[in-house]
Order: structure tokens, then C-alpha cells, then sequence
């Protein structure tokens, strides 16, 4: 029995040393052979910086791109180059796609050939070829590719060279380079907007209100007051400049920074405007940073995704898609600054707000000393009604007062005694008081009038005054000790 087990074992062990080797030799084969799987069939190959000129004719037309030096190229130290269109026009051109046609010249390999000396071209649809590409070469010579039908599996196209009588097939990117439209070709980037940097902006919808935004030098003179914020006013529609909340509205024009994407050119030199809505458009937006400029009107849809638009140099319309364009729906109270009125505190010597009877008059006395240091340092003391108070509750009463918000644009005229007065004595500029008033609406709101005007834009929650007035309050209480 102990014999028969040991044989056993040793069969195991024999099995196992005879797998080890033909394993161990199967590993030295495969290192020592090639493997012998074919490798691509080569059709083309060229250096890309040999090829001048480029014809293609497909159902869309024949094209004819010539390469010639880029003058505007900011390389000094390297001549670059750009694609103009000879035919059918002088177009702006997809750089990047042009060059992927003269790639396909220049790195062309075969998944398959299909058949060496073919008779019957038409079962390949390379008798009457859906595409011909010819690329002319610096020294003359010329190379001609014939684009046939997709193969059953839809991943390549049948394609012959020219002075070659064979059938291969390539793939799908080549044939696709090859069947390009003139929408195709163009380019398609509209002008980047650096919001940051914006010098302009004016949007116009119809049933809606003129907007036009424009940066104000509020820095330029050293005299001036600042007010709200924001470096940008909005002068329209409203009769008084507003700032501007820059963080939404950059938020929503994001698209503008990233760049604008043309669908699909449709027509170019249009004379009836009208057919695509272009002649009395919907909306109209300029926009212009430092550098750039992009004025586009927008007609009529195309379907729920699309939209036509024109740009304002020129009649070729276009499509965008609608979803780019969706900011021109921003609602103006979404992105003005809604401050009934804001000062910049340094720029104010005193104000007054008189609130049910009663009247609390902040002022600010400045004067400089020197420091320790021997340094000059401003120096601020706080009062309300002539008595001292601490500079955190006073500021605090102050931030009320310029952070009091309109809710609401709706045009009313002024009736009554105010309910609210608050009056500005300023230190700078031209104009050394401000006033602004609020005058009895509803329940839920008061009218806003500024500088005493009769004709009011803006209503103001009745909550918002009833918060003032706690914070003044808190002021009238506080104590120099308690800071």
C-alpha cells in the first residue's frame, strides 16, 4: 500500500515538471519568433510640410485650400502657416480641420485589402466616388485618394489611391474628413469674451426694456464718491445708473468667456433677412472686453434646440443653440445691485434718518495724529444726536442704512408724507447731499423716491424698514464702556 502511494506521488510530480516545461519552452518560442500578426497596409505616406494645395469634391461642392504663410502669427522665431480658401470663396476656415484632410495624406494605412486589380468598382461605390481628395505637393507631384461606400459593419470606407487598382478599406475618420461640408470647414468660434475685462455690454429683447451696462471710471478722480460696489452701471432702462451684481452676471455669461459655437452655417450674403426672423430680430446683444468684440441678433427658431443669428458685420446667417443663449433671459433685478442707495462711509461726514417721529443723526468727526511712530493717522469718532458712541455699533447702524434693498421694479408716483427720510451730508464730489425717501404703497411695500423725484421705479419690503430701525435703536442704547 505504501508502495502504491509512492508511485502515485511521483506521477503527480512528472506531470508537473513535463507542464513547467512546455510552458517554459512556449515562453521561448513566442520571445525568440516575430509575432506574425499583419501589420497595417500603408496607402500614403508623406511629410505634411510638403503639401500646398488641397481639391476636394464631394456632394457639397468642390473645394480648393491653398496654404500660404500666416503673417498675423505671433512665432518669430518660426514661419507658420495657415489654409485659405480659393474655391468656392474666401471662407474662414477650420484650421485644425483642413490640416486633419492633409494628415490623412500624410499617415494613410489600410485595415484590409480588398481586392488587388478590381474590375467591378461598383460594388465598392468607387465607380462613381462619393469623395475625391487631391493634395499637390512642393515639387508638383500630385496624390489622389477616391472615397467609396461604408462596409457592412459601418466602421471604414472602401477607398482607392490613384495610379492603384486596388480596393482597401480605411478607417471611418479618413472617409469622414473626406465628405466634409462647407459648414463643415468653416470655422465655427465666435469672439471669447473676457468678462473681467468688459468694456460693454447691451442686450435688447423683445417686450422688454432696453439694458445697456458700460464700465464707470469711479477711480479716476480722487474727489469723486463711490457709489454701490460693483465697476460697472447699468444706465438702462433706469432713469438713476445701478450697479451691477458682477458675480451673477458673469456667472450666467460663462458661456461668452468660454466661446460661443456656431451649429450650422445656413446662407450666406442674405438679402430677405426676413425668412429667418433676422430682418425685426428678437434679441440683440453687443459685448466687447479690451480686446474683443461680439455683436449677434438673434431670429427666429429653427426647433426647440436651435435658433438663427447673424453677427452684426456681416449677412451669413447661422444656427446657435438655443440653450448658449439662455442668459439673454436674465431678469434686470437679478443682477443690479438692489441697495436703495450705498456710500462709501469715508465719503459721508453725517445722516440723518427720521423714522416715526423720532430723527437719528450719525455723524463722523475726522482729524489726524500722529502715531508712536511718528506717523500721521486718521482718526475717527462716532456720535448720534452729538453723543459719543462706539464704532462697531455705529457701523453696524450705518451698513443698515446703505444695506436697505429695493424688492421690486414697478412705476408709481409719490402720494403721501414720507414714512422714512434719510438724508446724506457728503465730504466730496459734486453733488454734497443725497436724500432718500420712502412713501406709504400697500401692507407689504413703500414707494422709493430719490432726491425728492415724484416718479418712482423701486418698492421696498415694509420688513426692511422695521430692520433698520432695530439696529439704530441698538445704537441709540449702546455706551463707550462696552466696547
Amino acid at each position: 500500500m505504501r508502495k502504491k502511494r509512492g508511485l502515485i506521488v511521483l506521477a503527480v510530480c512528472l506531470v508537473v515538471l513535463i507542464g513547467s516545461y512546455a510552458v517554459l519552452s512556449q515562453l521561448n518560442k513566442d520571445e525568440e519568433e516575430p509575432d506574425d500578426t499583419p501589420s497595417k497596409i500603408e496607402i500614403s505616406k508623406l511629410e505634411i510640410d510638403d503639401i500646398v494645395e488641397i481639391k476636394l469634391t464631394n456632394e457639397d461642392g468642390e473645394f480648393v485650400f491653398k496654404k500660404v504663410t500666416d503673417k498675423a502669427s505671433d512665432d518669430e522665431e518660426k514661419e507658420t502657416y495657415k489654409w485659405i480658401c480659393l474655391k468656392p470663396g474666401d471662407l474662414n476656415l477650420n484650421q485644425n480641420h483642413i490640416d486633419n484632410i492633409g494628415r490623412t495624406f500624410s499617415s494613410l494605412a489600410a485595415d484590409l485589402l480588398v481586392e488587388e486589380e478590381a474590375e467591378d468598382l461598383s460594388i465598392y461605390g468607387l465607380k462613381t466616388p462619393q469623395a475625391v481628395a487631391e493634395a499637390k505637393l512642393k515639387d508638383g507631384s500630385t496624390v489622389t485618394l477616391r472615397l467609396g461606400n461604408k462596409t457592412a459593419s459601418g466602421e471604414s470606407y472602401y477607398l482607392m489611391k490613384g495610379g492603384d487598382k486596388s480596393v482597401y478599406t480605411v478607417a471611418s475618420f479618413h472617409g469622414n474628413r473626406m465628405i466634409f461640408t462647407e459648414s463643415d470647414i468653416r470655422d465655427k468660434d465666435l469672439p471669447k469674451i473676457n468678462l473681467l475685462a468688459m468694456d460693454y455690454l447691451y442686450m435688447y429683447r423683445q417686450g422688454h426694456d432696453e439694458e445697456e451696462i458700460e464700465v464707470v471710471p469711479r477711480e479716476i478722480s480722487e474727489d469723486g464718491v463711490q457709489y454701490g460696489l460693483s465697476i460697472y452701471d447699468l444706465v438702462k432702462p433706469y432713469k438713476r445708473a445701478r450697479g451691477i451684481d458682477n458675480a451673477k452676471l458673469t456667472k450666467d455669461m460663462a458661456v461668452l468667456e468660454s466661446g460661443l459655437k456656431i451649429k450650422d452655417y445656413i446662407e450666406d450674403d442674405v438679402e430677405d433677412l426676413a425668412k429667418y426672423g433676422l430682418e425685426d430680430p428678437a434679441m440683440h446683444l453687443i459685448i466687447k472686453d479690451k480686446e474683443n468684440q461680439l455683436e449677434l441678433f438673434l431670429g427666429d427658431a429653427v426647433d426647440d434646440e436651435t435658433i438663427y443669428a447673424k453677427t452684426g458685420d456681416s449677412n451669413t446667417v447661422f444656427t446657435l443653440n438655443k440653450s448658449d443663449m439662455e442668459f439673454m433671459d436674465i431678469k434686470t433685478m437679478d443682477f443690479i445691485e438692489r441697495f436703495a442707495l450705498i456710500i462709501n462711509i469715508e465719503h459721508v461726514d453725517s445722516v440723518v434718518a427720521e423714522l416715526e417721529g423720532k430723527s437719528y443723526d450719525l455723524s463722523i468727526k475726522r482729524r489726524t495724529a500722529k502715531n508712536e511712530e511718528g506717523e500721521e493717522e486718521l482718526i475717527e469718532t462716532f456720535f448720534l444726536n452729538g453723543e459719543e458712541k462706539p464704532e462697531s455699533p455705529f457701523r453696524k447702524a450705518y451698513q443698515a442704512l446703505i444695506s436697505m434693498m429695493v424688492d421690486m421694479h414697478q412705476e408709481n408716483t409719490v402720494q403721501g408724507d414720507p414714512v422714512l427720510r434719510i438724508s446724506y451730508k457728503l465730504n466730496r464730489g459734486d453733488q454734497r447731499e443725497e436724500l432718500v425717501e420712502l412713501y406709504p404703497h400697500d401692507k407689504d411695500f413703500y414707494v422709493l423716491s430719490h432726491n425728492g423725484e415724484k416718479e418712482s421705479e423701486f418698492l421696498v419690503g415694509v420688513n426692511r424698514v422695521e430692520t433698520l430701525k432695530g439696529h439704530l435703536d441698538k445704537l441709540e442704547e449702546a455706551q463707550l464702556d462696552e466696547e
